[in-house]
């Protein structure tokens, strides 16, 4: 059940422009008022015969308040249907949410920070295949591509906050000869710029937050589809399930904000071009960041796919480093210090120490958002900040705030140490294992596994994007343990899977008293049996399906599954939780 939203315009020969100031035309129907009424109500009435003919049962999936925006911002999207939601992230969250352990997600190295974090701590660990990459590289992205496997690829262009431009057209097309879909965060780029599913986007993200309210004063998201399929309809479901859902007061908000979309974002565009232009060349800047300036690497594709501008977000390299930058921010005195954009007010931001030690963002960057104010006064306000900077002008140009990884290993390993310890040794040890560092050497960061091998297995990928993402992005990681040789690459399957069994599974399983045990194999399925500590552990089927199973098809491709042999009931302490002393 669905509520009822309104048609998109009565006016249908009408500009974007015109239907966005009136909001697509709509005047309520019992007292002809021009501004929607806001509908407060949790609930609703049902008929008589128990039906809800009106289309509503419940504020949290048929919110009336929700209609018009939705209608609108589908309407400029030239999708079918919108979806509204608590914020940005919960928008980005439902499509990740939407699919399903396993899947492979393509996303880019450069994007939103916070929702990079949340992939890496959260979707990673719950079970999504990440892969960060440089989206902007369409060889890159062809070769990421695994046909059936790679279920989404999320597109941030411009990408904040070096607006990296990527061809939304041709990276779809990549994508969905794969069979993936695509999702593009417009956030910075809303309908009056770009138009993802004109180039073949099948959803589409705003931090409604941003630009689309524009009065910093509504935290909200929003998403949009081309075709409402059954993909669609799970998203849908988990904005009803999960309760990520909009307030009616700030929806109504939303909609007040989205009805001078154009004239801010046009305005906004001329002053952040006019902007990037005075400063190109300056003597204390190395760069200027912006998709409208002609040496910007992605101009080419941002002229094809921005049409009505390049945005009001622009970004500076500093030559004095970190320290210039952070002293021109604290020299402005129009630009208000502050996280966010897409506001009325312009701000300037200092990213690298905002997002952490292992960020993509040179240290030397200062992110605009360019605002309503008069340009010339933006622009002398960034002049006086930049005569008084007193920063060496001879500092490394492409500093970032990443450890560099000849720092001392002492240091580094301490670092390494104090990670593991807090955000991934607690997890090991409720599945049963342990996991510790051996040695950082040449940028590698060697961890030696220990236990059931399901407590740290399945968590690689998310092991080694923690450490990449908060200590160094350039440290590569090995598990001893896991990635040893053994006798597993010949002779037959039974023995190449007894010794995998022997050299790698049962000596880390061995740490808690544990034995597992090749039983037989019956056409392509491994039987296997446990014993001793492991044979009434209440992690056994995580240790198998996570661990054992995993390393065995990945030595031994012609099993297809491993299943459980061992009679559970007999074992010393059936069932016993993973609290092994290691």
């Amino acid at each position: 059940m669905t509520g009822p939203k309104p048609k998109s315009s009565s006016h249908p020969g009408l500009s974007a422009e015109t239907l966005t100031a009136q909001a697509l035309g709509n005047v309520d129907e019992r007292t002809k008022a021009l501004v929607p009424p806001i509908h407060p109500s949790t609930t609703f009435e049902r008929d008589a015969d128990g039906e809800y003919r009106s289309g509503r049962g419940y504020s949290r999936p048929h919110n009336p308040s929700y209609d018009e925006p939705e209608s609108l911002l589908a309407t400029l999207e030239g999708g079918s249907d919108c979806l509204l939601f608590a914020s940005g992230m919960a928008a980005a969250n439902a499509v990740f949410q939407s699919l399903l352990p396993g899947d492979h997600v393509v996303a880019p190295r450069v994007m939103y920070w916070a929702l990079r974090k949340w992939l890496i701590e959260s979707a990673m660990s719950w079970g999504l295949d990440v892969e960060f990459l440089d989206t902007s590289d369409l060889d890159q992205l062809r070769a990421a591509m695994r046909p059936g496997k790679t279920r989404l690829v999320w597109l941030e262009t411009p990408a904040n906050p070096t607006w990296d431009v990527t061809d939304i057209a041709a990276a779809s097309v990549i994508a969905h000869e794969a069979g993936a879909r695509v999702a593009v965060d417009s956030t910075v780029a809303p309908p009056v710029i770009t138009r993802p599913i004109e180039h073949g986007a099948d959803l589409v993200m705003h931090s409604a937050t941003k630009y689309l309210n524009g009065h910093s004063d509504v935290v909200a998201g929003a998403l949009v589809c081309r075709e409402q399929d059954a993909f669609w309809n799970r998203v849908t479901a988990w904005r009803r399930d999960a309760g990520g859902v909009l307030g009616t007061f700030e929806a109504w908000l939303l909609l007040r904000g989205m009805r001078t979309l154009f004239v801010r974002v046009q305005r906004c565009s001329e002053s952040a071009l006019a902007i990037a232009r005075h400063f190109g060349g300056h003597p204390k800047l190395h760069a200027v960041l912006y998709p409208g300036l002609p040496d910007h690497p992605g101009h080419d594709i941002a002229r094809r796919q921005m049409k009505g501008g390049f945005g009001g977000m622009l970004s500076m390299r500093h030559r004095g480093g970190q320290a210039g930058a952070m002293e021109t921010a604290a020299r402005v005195n129009v630009f208000k210090r502050a996280t966010s954009l897409g506001g009325v007010e312009s701000l300037i931001e200092h990213r690298a120490s905002i997002e952490g030690p292992s960020t993509p963002v040179p240290a030397d960057l200062l992110r605009f958002s360019i605002g309503l104010e008069h340009p010339d006064d933006l622009i002398a306000d960034l002049e006086q900040a930049l005569d008084h900077t007193v920063a060496d002008a001879h500092q490394d140009d492409h500093k970032t705030s990443s450890p560099p990884l000849n720092q001392g290993g002492d240091s580094l390993t301490h670092t390494v140490e104090n990670l593991l310890a807090e955000r991934v040794r607690p997890v090991a040890a409720e599945r049963g294992g342990d996991l510790r560092v051996k040695a950082v050497t040449d940028g590698v960061v060697q961890l030696e596994i220990s236990g059931s091998p399901g407590a740290t297995f399945p968590l690689r990928a998310h092991i080694t994007a923690l450490i990449q993402h908060y200590v160094a992005a350039d440290l590569e990681i090995a598990f001893l343990a896991l990635d040893s040789d053994s006798g597993a690459e010949s002779g037959s399957v039974a023995e190449r899977i007894t010794a995998l069994l022997n050299d790698q599974i049962n000596p880390a399983v061995s740490a808690h008293g544990g034995q597992i045990r090749l039983a037989r194999i019956e056409q392509d399925v491994v039987y296997l049996t446990l014993e001793g500590g492991c044979q009434g552990c209440a992690m056994a089927d995580v240790t198998l399906r996570q661990g054992v199973e995993v390393l065995i098809k990945e030595h031994v491709p012609e099993i297809v599954s491993v299943v459980d042999d061992t009679d559970h009931t007999q074992g010393r302490q059936p069932y016993f939780k993973t609290k092994k002393g290691m």
